[in-house]
Protein backbone atom coordinates (compact mmCIF):
# COMPACT_ATOMS: atom_id res chain seq x y z
CA UNK A 1 0.00 0.00 0.00
CA UNK A 2 1.83 3.42 -0.88
CA UNK A 3 1.82 6.18 1.07
CA UNK A 4 -0.65 8.28 -1.37
CA UNK A 5 -3.83 8.63 0.13
CA UNK A 6 -2.66 5.76 2.94
CA UNK A 7 -5.02 6.74 5.25
CA UNK A 8 -8.11 7.01 3.15
CA UNK A 9 -6.82 3.66 1.33
CA UNK A 10 -6.68 2.25 4.90
CA UNK A 11 -9.87 3.36 6.22
CA UNK A 12 -11.88 1.94 3.14
CA UNK A 13 -10.30 -1.46 3.92
CA UNK A 14 -11.37 -1.66 7.53
CA UNK A 15 -14.92 0.33 6.70
CA UNK A 16 -15.66 -2.28 3.98
CA UNK A 17 -14.15 -5.55 6.24
CA UNK A 18 -16.61 -4.50 8.49
CA UNK A 19 -19.45 -4.27 6.68
CA UNK A 20 -18.33 -7.07 5.09
CA UNK A 21 -18.53 -9.30 8.15
CA UNK A 22 -22.28 -8.23 8.76
CA UNK A 23 -22.18 -9.08 5.11
CA UNK A 24 -21.19 -12.76 5.66
CA UNK A 25 -23.79 -13.60 9.09
CA UNK A 26 -26.54 -12.09 6.80
CA UNK A 27 -25.90 -15.20 4.24
CA UNK A 28 -24.53 -17.56 6.80
CA UNK A 29 -21.83 -18.00 5.14
CA UNK A 30 -18.98 -20.69 6.71
CA UNK A 31 -16.93 -19.61 9.50
CA UNK A 32 -13.96 -20.12 8.59
CA UNK A 33 -14.85 -16.84 5.58
CA UNK A 34 -15.92 -15.54 8.81
CA UNK A 35 -12.66 -15.76 10.55
CA UNK A 36 -10.31 -14.82 7.36
CA UNK A 37 -12.25 -11.35 6.82
CA UNK A 38 -11.67 -10.83 10.93
CA UNK A 39 -7.56 -11.53 10.51
CA UNK A 40 -7.53 -9.15 7.21
CA UNK A 41 -9.05 -6.66 9.32
CA UNK A 42 -6.93 -6.87 12.51
CA UNK A 43 -3.73 -7.36 9.24
CA UNK A 44 -5.01 -3.81 8.29
CA UNK A 45 -4.89 -2.21 11.36
CA UNK A 46 -1.18 -3.88 11.69
CA UNK A 47 -0.56 -2.18 8.40
CA UNK A 48 -1.50 1.16 9.87
CA UNK A 49 0.56 1.06 12.96
CA UNK A 50 3.85 -0.55 11.41
CA UNK A 51 3.82 0.95 7.62
CA UNK A 52 5.68 4.27 9.45
CA UNK A 53 5.43 3.58 13.02
CA UNK A 54 5.74 7.17 13.63
CA UNK A 55 2.96 8.75 11.18
CA UNK A 56 -0.09 9.90 13.22
CA UNK A 57 1.64 8.57 16.46
CA UNK A 58 -0.87 10.39 18.63
CA UNK A 59 -3.52 8.06 17.32
CA UNK A 60 -1.71 4.61 17.89
CA UNK A 61 -0.86 5.65 21.25
CA UNK A 62 -4.13 7.03 22.25
CA UNK A 63 -6.13 3.79 20.56
CA UNK A 64 -3.60 1.51 22.27
CA UNK A 65 -4.82 2.84 25.65
CA UNK A 66 -8.83 2.13 24.32
CA UNK A 67 -7.57 -1.42 23.80
CA UNK A 68 -6.18 -1.47 26.91
CA UNK A 69 -9.32 -0.17 28.86
CA UNK A 70 -11.79 -2.44 26.87
CA UNK A 71 -10.04 -5.39 27.67
CA UNK A 72 -9.62 -4.58 31.39
CA UNK A 73 -12.89 -3.47 32.12
CA UNK A 74 -16.33 -5.44 31.90
CA UNK A 75 -20.10 -3.63 30.88
CA UNK A 76 -22.53 -3.01 33.59
CA UNK A 77 -25.16 -0.50 31.82
CA UNK A 78 -28.35 -2.65 31.06
CA UNK A 79 -27.67 -1.53 26.92
CA UNK A 80 -24.27 -3.19 26.49
CA UNK A 81 -25.38 -6.39 28.74
CA UNK A 82 -28.97 -6.90 27.73
CA UNK A 83 -29.00 -5.55 24.08
CA UNK A 84 -26.02 -5.56 22.41
CA UNK A 85 -23.43 -8.09 24.01
CA UNK A 86 -26.41 -10.26 24.08
CA UNK A 87 -27.06 -10.55 21.01
CA UNK A 88 -23.41 -10.63 19.93
CA UNK A 89 -23.58 -13.54 21.84
CA UNK A 90 -26.54 -15.05 20.25
CA UNK A 91 -25.29 -14.57 16.67
CA UNK A 92 -22.16 -16.30 18.27
CA UNK A 93 -23.77 -19.45 18.91
CA UNK A 94 -26.39 -19.33 16.45
CA UNK A 95 -24.21 -18.37 13.50
CA UNK A 96 -26.72 -15.83 11.87
CA UNK A 97 -27.79 -12.15 12.60
CA UNK A 98 -31.15 -13.50 12.04
CA UNK A 99 -31.26 -15.51 15.26
CA UNK A 100 -33.38 -12.58 16.65
CA UNK A 101 -36.59 -14.17 14.33
CA UNK A 102 -37.58 -16.32 17.33
CA UNK A 103 -38.11 -13.24 19.48
CA UNK A 104 -36.30 -14.54 22.59
CA UNK A 105 -36.14 -12.53 25.52
CA UNK A 106 -38.12 -9.62 23.99
CA UNK A 107 -36.88 -7.03 26.92
CA UNK A 108 -33.79 -6.56 24.76
CA UNK A 109 -34.99 -5.39 21.86
CA UNK A 110 -34.34 -7.57 19.27
CA UNK A 111 -35.18 -5.20 15.88
CA UNK A 112 -32.20 -3.14 16.66
CA UNK A 113 -29.67 -3.06 13.70
CA UNK A 114 -26.52 -5.62 14.39
CA UNK A 115 -24.05 -4.41 12.51
CA UNK A 116 -21.83 -4.33 15.93
CA UNK A 117 -22.85 -7.15 17.61
CA UNK A 118 -22.21 -9.26 14.16
CA UNK A 119 -18.67 -7.74 14.68
CA UNK A 120 -18.36 -8.67 18.31
CA UNK A 121 -19.48 -12.18 18.06
CA UNK A 122 -16.67 -12.58 14.86
CA UNK A 123 -14.40 -11.79 17.19
CA UNK A 124 -15.11 -14.26 19.51
CA UNK A 125 -15.33 -16.90 16.57
CA UNK A 126 -11.80 -15.85 15.55
CA UNK A 127 -10.77 -16.87 19.36
CA UNK A 128 -12.85 -19.86 19.89
CA UNK A 129 -15.19 -18.66 22.86
CA UNK A 130 -17.21 -16.67 24.26
CA UNK A 131 -16.92 -14.61 27.75
CA UNK A 132 -18.52 -10.88 28.98
CA UNK A 133 -15.26 -9.14 28.16
CA UNK A 134 -13.05 -9.47 25.25
CA UNK A 135 -15.90 -9.25 22.76
CA UNK A 136 -16.87 -5.67 23.34
CA UNK A 137 -13.28 -4.89 22.41
CA UNK A 138 -14.58 -5.16 18.41
CA UNK A 139 -16.75 -2.29 19.50
CA UNK A 140 -13.50 -0.29 20.32
CA UNK A 141 -11.68 -1.30 17.13
CA UNK A 142 -14.85 0.00 14.98
CA UNK A 143 -14.03 3.79 15.67
CA UNK A 144 -10.68 3.20 14.01
CA UNK A 145 -12.16 3.90 10.75
CA UNK A 146 -13.30 7.80 11.53
CA UNK A 147 -10.32 7.93 13.73
CA UNK A 148 -8.05 7.24 10.83
CA UNK A 149 -10.10 9.09 7.93
CA UNK A 150 -9.82 12.48 10.32
CA UNK A 151 -6.03 12.95 10.15
CA UNK A 152 -6.16 13.19 6.12
CA UNK A 153 -7.56 16.91 7.23
CA UNK A 154 -5.94 17.32 10.79
CA UNK A 155 -2.43 17.17 11.42
CA UNK A 156 0.38 17.52 14.44
CA UNK A 157 -1.21 19.85 16.83
CA UNK A 158 -4.94 19.78 14.91
CA UNK A 159 -5.11 16.25 15.47
CA UNK A 160 -3.70 16.08 18.52
CA UNK A 161 -6.71 18.65 20.04
CA UNK A 162 -9.20 16.53 17.48
CA UNK A 163 -8.55 13.30 20.41
CA UNK A 164 -8.83 16.06 22.90
CA UNK A 165 -12.30 15.98 21.65
CA UNK A 166 -13.28 12.64 21.33
CA UNK A 167 -12.11 12.00 24.59
CA UNK A 168 -14.07 15.00 26.28
CA UNK A 169 -16.87 14.16 23.76
CA UNK A 170 -17.14 10.96 24.06
CA UNK A 171 -15.29 9.27 26.78
CA UNK A 172 -15.16 6.28 28.25
CA UNK A 173 -18.35 4.93 25.63
CA UNK A 174 -15.17 4.40 23.73
CA UNK A 175 -14.41 1.37 25.56
CA UNK A 176 -17.62 0.21 27.70
CA UNK A 177 -19.55 -1.54 25.48
CA UNK A 178 -22.23 1.40 24.61
CA UNK A 179 -22.89 2.21 20.91
CA UNK A 180 -23.54 6.20 21.66
CA UNK A 181 -19.98 7.12 21.72
CA UNK A 182 -20.11 5.44 17.52
CA UNK A 183 -22.80 7.00 16.62
CA UNK A 184 -21.68 9.78 17.25
CA UNK A 185 -18.32 10.02 15.89
CA UNK A 186 -19.96 8.39 12.62
CA UNK A 187 -22.40 10.94 11.99
CA UNK A 188 -19.92 13.83 12.83
CA UNK A 189 -17.62 12.45 9.89
CA UNK A 190 -20.97 11.54 7.63
CA UNK A 191 -21.96 14.55 8.15
CA UNK A 192 -18.21 16.25 7.09
CA UNK A 193 -17.84 13.75 3.98
CA UNK A 194 -21.44 15.17 3.36
CA UNK A 195 -20.78 18.43 3.72
CA UNK A 196 -17.39 18.03 1.53
CA UNK A 197 -18.73 15.91 -1.43
CA UNK A 198 -22.20 17.91 -1.39
CA UNK A 199 -21.96 21.56 -0.28
CA UNK A 200 -18.17 22.33 -0.51
CA UNK A 201 -17.45 24.39 -3.44
CA UNK A 202 -13.99 23.06 -3.62
CA UNK A 203 -13.74 20.24 -6.14
CA UNK A 204 -10.63 19.07 -5.38
CA UNK A 205 -12.74 16.03 -2.98
CA UNK A 206 -15.69 15.69 -4.86
CA UNK A 207 -13.73 14.74 -7.78
CA UNK A 208 -12.02 11.95 -5.99
CA UNK A 209 -14.63 8.44 -6.06
CA UNK A 210 -12.41 7.14 -3.01
CA UNK A 211 -14.50 9.27 -0.44
CA UNK A 212 -17.57 8.52 -1.84
CA UNK A 213 -16.95 5.05 -0.85
CA UNK A 214 -15.68 6.08 2.39
CA UNK A 215 -19.02 8.26 2.88
CA UNK A 216 -21.26 4.99 1.36
CA UNK A 217 -19.49 3.02 3.83
CA UNK A 218 -19.92 5.33 6.79
CA UNK A 219 -23.57 6.23 6.01
CA UNK A 220 -24.41 1.96 6.09
CA UNK A 221 -22.33 1.72 8.76
CA UNK A 222 -24.25 4.64 10.75
CA UNK A 223 -27.57 3.12 10.02
CA UNK A 224 -26.78 -0.29 10.92
CA UNK A 225 -25.14 0.91 14.70
CA UNK A 226 -28.54 2.18 15.97
CA UNK A 227 -31.94 3.50 14.95
CA UNK A 228 -31.36 6.86 15.42
CA UNK A 229 -28.88 6.12 12.70
CA UNK A 230 -31.52 6.32 10.14
CA UNK A 231 -33.00 9.89 11.66
CA UNK A 232 -29.50 11.19 11.71
CA UNK A 233 -28.70 10.40 8.27
CA UNK A 234 -31.94 11.42 6.70
CA UNK A 235 -31.14 14.82 9.18
CA UNK A 236 -28.07 15.13 6.45
CA UNK A 237 -29.54 14.22 3.09
CA UNK A 238 -32.37 16.88 4.23
CA UNK A 239 -30.09 19.37 4.88
CA UNK A 240 -28.42 19.16 1.89
CA UNK A 241 -31.52 18.88 0.12
CA UNK A 242 -32.54 22.06 1.11
CA UNK A 243 -29.22 24.19 1.13
CA UNK A 244 -28.81 22.57 -2.73
CA UNK A 245 -32.43 24.01 -3.58
CA UNK A 246 -31.47 27.28 -2.38
CA UNK A 247 -28.34 27.02 -4.17
CA UNK A 248 -30.18 26.00 -7.22
CA UNK A 249 -27.51 23.28 -7.66
CA UNK A 250 -29.60 20.65 -6.70
CA UNK A 251 -29.74 19.27 -10.75
CA UNK A 252 -25.90 18.91 -10.65
CA UNK A 253 -25.36 16.60 -7.97
CA UNK A 254 -28.48 14.69 -7.82
CA UNK A 255 -26.98 11.35 -9.26
CA UNK A 256 -24.34 11.63 -6.33
CA UNK A 257 -26.90 11.84 -3.88
CA UNK A 258 -28.97 9.08 -5.21
CA UNK A 259 -25.58 7.07 -5.21
CA UNK A 260 -24.78 7.71 -1.60
CA UNK A 261 -28.57 6.91 -1.02
CA UNK A 262 -28.53 3.56 -1.46
CA UNK A 263 -26.71 3.29 1.88
CA UNK A 264 -30.38 3.30 3.32
CA UNK A 265 -30.97 -0.25 1.74
CA UNK A 266 -29.21 -2.28 4.16
CA UNK A 267 -31.46 -0.89 7.08
CA UNK A 268 -34.54 -1.09 5.01
CA UNK A 269 -34.08 -4.83 4.39
CA UNK A 270 -33.54 -5.25 8.25
CA UNK A 271 -36.33 -3.53 9.17
CA UNK A 272 -38.56 -5.57 6.56
CA UNK A 273 -37.32 -8.73 7.63
CA UNK A 274 -37.90 -7.56 11.33
CA UNK A 275 -41.31 -6.50 10.39
CA UNK A 276 -42.52 -9.86 8.75
CA UNK A 277 -41.55 -11.75 12.08
CA UNK A 278 -43.20 -9.09 14.08
CA UNK A 279 -40.56 -7.88 16.20
CA UNK A 280 -42.17 -5.54 18.80
CA UNK A 281 -39.84 -2.81 18.06
CA UNK A 282 -40.52 -3.17 14.38
CA UNK A 283 -43.79 -1.96 15.03
CA UNK A 284 -44.51 1.75 15.43
CA UNK A 285 -45.72 2.48 19.27
CA UNK A 286 -45.86 6.45 19.67
CA UNK A 287 -48.12 7.76 22.24
CA UNK A 288 -50.38 10.00 20.56
CA UNK A 289 -51.97 11.43 23.67
CA UNK A 290 -49.64 14.30 23.43
CA UNK A 291 -51.44 17.09 25.20
CA UNK A 292 -50.29 16.53 28.54
CA UNK A 293 -46.51 16.85 27.32
CA UNK A 294 -47.34 19.56 24.30
CA UNK A 295 -48.76 22.06 27.09
CA UNK A 296 -47.02 21.10 30.24
CA UNK A 297 -44.14 23.80 30.53
CA UNK A 298 -42.24 21.98 32.70
CA UNK A 299 -41.79 19.41 29.80
CA UNK A 300 -39.62 21.89 28.09
CA UNK A 301 -37.71 22.47 31.07
CA UNK A 302 -36.88 19.34 31.59
CA UNK A 303 -35.23 18.79 27.46
CA UNK A 304 -33.44 22.06 28.34
CA UNK A 305 -32.08 20.75 31.26
CA UNK A 306 -31.11 17.45 30.30
CA UNK A 307 -29.56 18.59 26.83
CA UNK A 308 -29.31 21.94 26.00
CA UNK A 309 -28.05 23.09 29.42
CA UNK A 310 -25.94 20.02 29.34
CA UNK A 311 -22.30 20.83 30.75
CA UNK A 312 -20.38 19.20 27.46
CA UNK A 313 -23.07 20.78 25.48
CA UNK A 314 -22.86 23.91 26.50
CA UNK A 315 -19.07 23.60 26.14
CA UNK A 316 -19.24 22.05 22.90
CA UNK A 317 -21.38 25.29 21.58
CA UNK A 318 -19.74 27.86 23.35
CA UNK A 319 -16.43 26.67 20.67
CA UNK A 320 -18.28 25.98 17.93
CA UNK A 321 -19.18 30.01 17.76
CA UNK A 322 -16.34 31.10 19.31
CA UNK A 323 -14.43 29.02 16.26
CA UNK A 324 -16.92 30.98 13.70
CA UNK A 325 -16.65 34.27 15.47
CA UNK A 326 -12.49 33.99 14.63
CA UNK A 327 -13.31 32.71 11.43
CA UNK A 328 -16.44 32.83 9.23
CA UNK A 329 -17.46 30.18 7.30
CA UNK A 330 -21.20 30.24 5.64
CA UNK A 331 -21.22 27.34 4.19
CA UNK A 332 -20.33 25.06 7.29
CA UNK A 333 -22.17 27.13 9.95
CA UNK A 334 -25.20 26.89 7.25
CA UNK A 335 -25.12 23.08 7.10
CA UNK A 336 -24.21 22.27 10.69
CA UNK A 337 -26.54 24.26 12.45
CA UNK A 338 -29.76 23.37 10.10
CA UNK A 339 -28.46 20.17 11.07
CA UNK A 340 -28.11 20.70 15.02
CA UNK A 341 -31.40 21.83 15.02
CA UNK A 342 -33.28 19.49 13.03
CA UNK A 343 -31.41 17.07 15.48
CA UNK A 344 -32.73 18.90 18.63
CA UNK A 345 -36.46 18.86 17.12
CA UNK A 346 -36.05 15.18 16.18
CA UNK A 347 -34.91 14.15 19.56
CA UNK A 348 -37.69 16.48 21.28
CA UNK A 349 -40.62 14.66 19.50
CA UNK A 350 -39.13 10.88 20.10
CA UNK A 351 -39.59 12.09 23.85
CA UNK A 352 -43.16 13.90 23.81
CA UNK A 353 -44.11 10.88 21.32
CA UNK A 354 -42.76 8.21 23.79
CA UNK A 355 -44.79 5.70 25.48
CA UNK A 356 -42.67 5.66 28.43
CA UNK A 357 -42.24 8.17 31.35
CA UNK A 358 -41.08 11.55 30.16
CA UNK A 359 -38.58 12.39 33.35
CA UNK A 360 -37.45 8.26 32.78
CA UNK A 361 -36.73 8.82 29.02
CA UNK A 362 -34.71 12.08 29.49
CA UNK A 363 -32.66 10.87 32.37
CA UNK A 364 -31.63 7.95 31.02
CA UNK A 365 -31.71 8.43 27.15
CA UNK A 366 -30.94 12.57 26.53
CA UNK A 367 -27.12 12.34 28.05
CA UNK A 368 -25.92 9.53 25.78
CA UNK A 369 -27.77 11.01 22.86
CA UNK A 370 -26.46 14.75 23.38
CA UNK A 371 -22.59 13.20 22.74
CA UNK A 372 -23.65 13.32 18.66
CA UNK A 373 -23.95 16.78 19.52
CA UNK A 374 -21.25 17.55 21.44
CA UNK A 375 -19.07 15.97 19.01
CA UNK A 376 -20.37 17.07 15.95
CA UNK A 377 -20.40 20.89 17.07
CA UNK A 378 -16.38 20.48 18.53
CA UNK A 379 -15.48 18.81 15.26
CA UNK A 380 -16.41 21.12 13.04
CA UNK A 381 -15.47 23.80 15.20
CA UNK A 382 -12.19 22.62 15.20
CA UNK A 383 -12.33 22.31 11.30
CA UNK A 384 -13.28 25.57 10.82
CA UNK A 385 -10.53 26.70 12.86
CA UNK A 386 -8.08 24.88 11.19
CA UNK A 387 -8.53 26.53 7.79
CA UNK A 388 -8.09 30.13 9.91
CA UNK A 389 -5.48 31.76 8.37
CA UNK A 390 -4.09 35.26 9.76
Amino acid sequence: MTKDNFHEKITLVLSFLILNNYFFLSLNFPLLLIKINFLIFLAAVLIFYFQNISENIYLKIFFLFIIFMALGTASFGWDPRTIWLFHAKRIFFDGSIFSVADNYAPFSNNSYPNLAPAFASSLAVLIGHWNEVFPKLSFSLMFLPPLILTYTFLRNTQYLIFLSIVFFTIGKFMFNGWLDGLVAIYFGLSAFLMYLLMINTDNFYKNKSLFYYIAFCFFVSLTLLKNEGVALLLILFVTTFLIKIFKGELKKDISRLIFLSFSFLPMILWKLFCYSKGLDDAHINIDLNLSSKLYDLDSYKLIAYFMLLNEKFVICLAFFLLSFWINWNKEIFRFILIAVLMYILVLSFIFFTSPYGFYFQLDTAAVRLVRTLNFSLAFFGLYNLNNYRI
